[in-house]
């Protein structure tokens, strides 16, 4: 007889993860499940999983003697999240931290800065399996200019271009999957001062060949319009923050491709002065320009495990809550070249996927009561959600 598990429970028995990784196959039983690139939703859907991976989605399978079945026929599943702006070292041990994401439904995660490489390794051991996490890319340590916005522990650089391009390949010899550059201040200086920012154009340059040549991409801490503008003409990939930007510059991302990570639940929060107002109006103003909006938290700094309040900040600024989704799965896959493995749930496809109670296409308070979390075939145990 195959062997059912029903959720929630605590989930809090390591038998549960043993119990998936010894069976033949997981059968999934989904009350609703949400495809993110239609927003169609498929009533009583089963996901047969095999090796970690989704071999089919089809509503016909019957399980069989060896499977293990998951019955999660009252929850909405969807794909895992992914957050493309965290700092595992911030706010907690790299352990603790790359749980918490994991257990609010982030399945994978995009570092974006810490003051040395050893997070680079910490990052092979998550994905190896060692230490549960998500899947962790990383950009190992900031590269800014001495005191300036990402000087950590004596960490800015003080020299020139060259100096930035050492940096540059520390990294990558390190591993880092990408580079960080750090361009600007935070909102107060951009807002006050909107037409500059701190690494000089040919550094930001310098930058950016360095990182093309290694084959990396570049994402900037960069709020100012003005610092925007150098982004683009330096063929920046993404910015880290949302940005204040006219509707020129907006078309000009568009047109180059450029993505945005808003993070504004940690930029902005509650508060309603004009320079929160006008970044949440430039969020919106970058949407309705069709720039690719790619969901983070700034993690850390926004406590880990609390990634979902983002959801919420992004419809402040007039996301619809299948764009707010897209942003967490098929957007940031695209970014980040993750595509052909996360985003979706589709044969052949990583078996990252999550539970959550009620429906987020019409309350996207229901993606912070995550039931539960399946990483890479395997049931994430301990409690999740809040």
């Amino acid at each position: 007889m195959s062997r059912p598990m029903h959720f929630p429970l605590a989930i809090a028995a390591l038998t549960l993860w043993s119990a998936v990784t010894d069976a033949q196959r997981t059968i999934i039983r989904a009350g609703r499940l949400l495809d993110v690139r239609t927003g169609e939703v498929t009533q009583n859907a089963t996901i047969v999983v095999e090796r970690g991976r989704i071999v089919s989605t089809d509503k016909t399978v019957t399980a069989s003697a060896q499977d293990s079945v998951v019955d999660l026929s009252t929850y909405t599943v969807l794909p895992g999240l992914i957050d493309a702006h965290v700092h595992l070292t911030i706010g907690g041990t790299p352990r603790d931290n790359a749980l918490a994401d994991l257990r609010a439904g982030f399945t994978t995660v995009v570092d974006l800065g810490a003051r040395g490489t050893r997070l680079l390794q910490i990052r092979d051991s998550i994905n190896a399996g060692l230490i549960p996490g998500p899947r962790v890319l990383a950009a190992g340590m900031w590269i800014g200019r001495k005191d300036g916005v990402c000087e950590f522990a004596g960490i800015g650089i003080a020299g020139g271009a060259e100096a930035f391009r050492a940096r540059v390949r520390e990294n990558a010899a390190a591993g880092a999957n990408l580079i960080k550059a750090c361009v600007s201040g935070w909102p107060a200086a951009a807002w006050a001062r909107p037409d500059e920012y701190e690494m000089p154009d040919s550094v930001l340059f310098a930058v950016v060949e360095e990182s093309r040549r290694l084959k990396r991409k570049v994402i900037a801490h960069d709020i100012s319009q003005g610092g925007v503008r150098a982004a683009l003409r330096a063929g920046v990939d993404g910015l880290a923050h949302a940005a204040y930007v006219d509707a020129g510059t907006a078309r000009q991302m568009r047109a180059n491709g450029m993505f945005v990570i808003p993070t504004l639940a940690s930029l902005v929060g509650d508060d309603t002065s004009s320079a929160s107002r006008e970044l949440l109006e430039s969020v919106r103003r970058m949407h309705n320009a069709g720039v690719r909006l790619v969901f983070g938290t700034d993690g850390g700094v926004l406590p880990h495990g609390r990634n979902a309040d983002e959801f919420l900040s992004m419809a402040r600024a007039g996301v619809e809550p299948l764009e707010a989704l897209r942003a967490a799965t098929v957007n940031a896959a695209s970014a980040f070249d993750l595509a052909d493995s996360v985003g979706v749930l589709a044969p052949g496809m990583a078996a990252d996927l999550i539970a959550v109670e009620g429906d987020p296409l019409t309350d996207l308070t229901a993606l912070q009561r995550v039931r539960f979390v399946m990483s890479r075939g395997l049931v994430v145990p301990g409690k999740v959600g809040r």
